[in-house]
């Protein structure tokens, strides 16, 4: 008899542990859904200038000028708390690549960014969700 409860007890504590591993991972990813906003800089030098993206369910991204205008569309994925996307400016067909390092806990992501198929040969970047 005392088998038999240490055998369920096993089996439920071990149910549970996957069961919250599986919980954070869907809560991590639908956190990084949303308006994110930033600044870029080239390289060597200090992020200044304006960014924002619509980063949205299913991998899809756009990035939006400062009034909320979209000027490139692209896609996204997060491996663990490691941020990629890939870009097309809708004017001119240039294709960029961000990658960086996601915080679900202060909202934050920072990295680089550079011109396909580099992610890194344009300078630094740093976002936060809004």
């Amino acid at each position: 008899m005392a088998t038999l409860v240490k055998s369920i007890a096993i089996i439920l504590v071990t149910g549970i542990s996957f069961a919250s591993c599986k919980k954070e991972k869907t809560s991590s990813n639908k956190s990084i859904e949303g308006i994110w906003q930033g600044k870029w800089g080239d390289v060597g030098q200090t992020p200044v200038n304006f960014i924002k993206f619509e980063i949205k369910p299913g991998g899809e991204m756009k990035r939006l000028n400062e009034q909320g205008q979209v000027i490139a569309n692209g896609s996204w994925i997060l491996n663990g708390v490691q941020f990629e996307c890939t870009y097309t400016h809708t004017s001119d067909g240039q294709v960029h690549k961000i990658g960086g390092l996601y915080t679900d806990f202060d909202g934050a992501i920072t990295g680089t960014w550079g011109y396909s198929p580099s992610k890194s040969n344009g300078g630094t970047i740093d976002l936060a969700k809004q």
